[in-house]
């Protein structure tokens, strides 16, 4: 392809897809603000109308329900109105009436019109009850015919500037390329071996630059290869000792970047563990003043519902005693009447249904501020010196606790036996391993349920280090959440079964041990990998 299509071709597809987007813009803006304000204008109107003629219809007065009618008819763009009793009975009407007055002729907006009407209805209701409908039918063909006219005028518009463009693409791409294929023709020369190459360095332009710049370039060109010649002989002599330095350069350079790529890594460990710590310490701060904020409004509902509710009581009360005194003075028929009328047996059910729901939900705010106020306080209280831990006890001192359900079986390795103890506070030890074993078996409860699921308890011993691993065999963890298992209140259980705190007091209380914990989930089920210190620096148990 050559340069003066290219130019033509890429002239015009960038102009083409600037008007396009220019065009697409204008025309959906377009449409947009006409088909808005109609259905703006067709719902003020309907409803306007509906308010208009509900005292008319209320009082049954025709003739004036009629005058409004026609009245409102006389807009150009209305093509009917129609006012219908509660009963489908037309009560006025006039224009071009549909078939009949059903809410399948309803369009949701002026979008969905398909047959050029757009029909919109308005209910007439007093005290919730609905005496009867307003219908209207707005005419669509003048805006659709504008919209259609506004876009053949720009296709027209669109044809003509690509026209023009393509003209000066052509007329750009003849002067570009006459200069360009003189170039080419000196540079095959060139190419050939001949250095006696002269054209022509007349003008101002940029092709007028590049032809002086290729004249220098042959100058140079013939100096270069007297020099070259030259220089070889020296090249040759310097490159035996120039590898040798290269080789020994290059392993330097190799080692350099080995403990680079380390202390990169250990930088990296060190920001994100300062990037969690900060965000904890935040989050545990927000807690504190979160459920002091809300622990004053919760107190006052919960009063509340409590004195609605004997409030009830009393209702009832007073409604027995009214049922006796009125069975005395007048037939039991009148207030059984009544009683139906206004539902009065269901009224009791319902208040006490709706109260006692209300309480519950009370309750589950006042167990998440509870719970906020507890991480708060955790997470500011002081630590005390560490101590020898076993980690055989607190691991069974945290299942005892759990008390798992039959149908999971629990394994615990002989390993646990032998391990060494760590360093550390037994009852934050056992609250760690129970949060992270209730995890496991709330994983396991997610699973098959027709399988037997299962729970393996291991450890080993390395170095200063004793590795605890948790296994289930749960469904694992959504590879979109694996990043959030730590983040206070984040859970995958349903609403109401899991306030989403237990890994994240478990990521704290290995933080403030300074172990590590690690997820490893796949579609086989989830590992929890614990590393505790056997024996703690003397900075860190000052610092715990």
């Amino acid at each position: 392809m050559s340069l003066r299509l290219k130019t033509i071709l890429g002239v015009a597809l960038i102009e083409a897809i600037l008007l396009a987007i220019l065009l697409t813009l204008t025309l959906n803006y377009l449409e947009t603000t006409n088909y808005q304000g109609l259905n703006q204008r067709a719902s003020s109107t309907t409803q306007l109308f509906a308010s208009t003629v509900k005292n008319a219809v209320l009082s049954f007065d025709l003739a004036t329900v009629d005058s409004f009618t026609q009245e409102l008819l006389h807009n150009s763009d209305i093509m009917y109105v129609a006012v219908v009793g509660g009963n489908g009975s037309v009560l006025s009407s006039a224009g071009d009436l549909p078939d009949s007055f059903n809410t399948n002729i309803l369009e949701m907006n002026a979008q969905s019109v398909t047959d050029g009407l757009y029909d919109v209805r308005a209910t007439i209701s007093e005290s919730n009850i609905e005496f009867g409908s307003v219908w209207i039918g707005f005419d669509l063909t003048g805006l659709l015919s504008q919209i259609q006219d506004a876009k053949n005028w720009s296709m027209l518009i669109v044809l003509g500037e690509m026209l023009l463009v393509a003209l000066f693409s052509y007329l750009l791409g003849s002067y570009l390329t006459q200069r360009l294929s003189e170039l080419k023709n000196a540079a095959d020369t060139i190419a050939s071996g001949e250095r006696n190459v002269h054209i022509s360095t007349h003008g101002k332009d940029e092709l007028a630059s590049v032809a002086t710049a290729f004249t220098n370039m042959i100058q140079a060109l013939r100096d270069s290869e007297n020099k070259t010649e030259t220089y070889q002989k020296r090249l040759e002599e310097a490159n035996q000792s120039l590898e040798t330095k290269v080789a020994r350069r290059t392993a330097d350079l190799v080692r350099s970047n080995e403990q680079l790529r380390e202390i990169n890594h250990q930088l990296k460990q060190t920001q994100e563990k300062l990037v969690e710590s900060e965000k904890m310490a935040s989050i545990g701060t927000m807690a504190a003043g979160v459920a002091h904020e809300i622990n004053n409004p919760i107190g006052v509902v919960k009063s509340n519902l409590q004195m609605c509710q004997e409030y009830l009581e009393t209702y009832q009360k007073w409604t027995d005693i009214a049922e006796r005194v009125v069975h005395q003075s007048e037939p039991i028929e009148t207030l059984t009447r009544w009683k139906q009328r206004h539902f009065v047996d269901d009224i009791y059910d319902d208040f006490s249904d709706s109260l006692a729901d209300a309480n519950d939900c009370v309750q589950r705010v006042i167990n998440i501020v509870s719970a906020l106020q507890q991480y708060s306080s955790y997470n500011q209280q002081t630590r005390q010196h560490f101590q020898s831990v076993e980690i055989f006890a607190v691991i069974d001192e945290a299942l005892n606790a759990l008390s798992p359900p039959k149908n999971i079986n629990i394994s615990i390795a002989a390993s646990l036996y032998q391990l060494p103890p760590v360093m550390g506070r037994h009852d934050e030890l056992v609250m760690l391993f129970k949060e992270v074993l209730k995890n496991a078996l709330q994983a396991c409860e997610r699973g098959h349920a027709k399988m037997t699921h299962h729970i393996d308890v291991d450890g080993m011993e390395n170095d200063d280090l004793c590795t605890i691993t948790v296994k289930d065999s749960g469904p694992g963890l959504p590879q979109d959440d694996s990043h959030r298992v730590y983040d206070p209140f984040f859970t995958t259980l349903p609403v109401g079964q899991g306030m989403g705190l237990g890994l994240t007091y478990a990521y704290d209380i290995v933080r403030h041990h300074q172990g590590t914990i690690q997820l490893t989930s796949t579609t086989e089920g989830t590992t929890a990998t614990i590393a505790l210190l056997r024996q703690v620096t003397r900075a860190a148990a000052n610092n715990a």
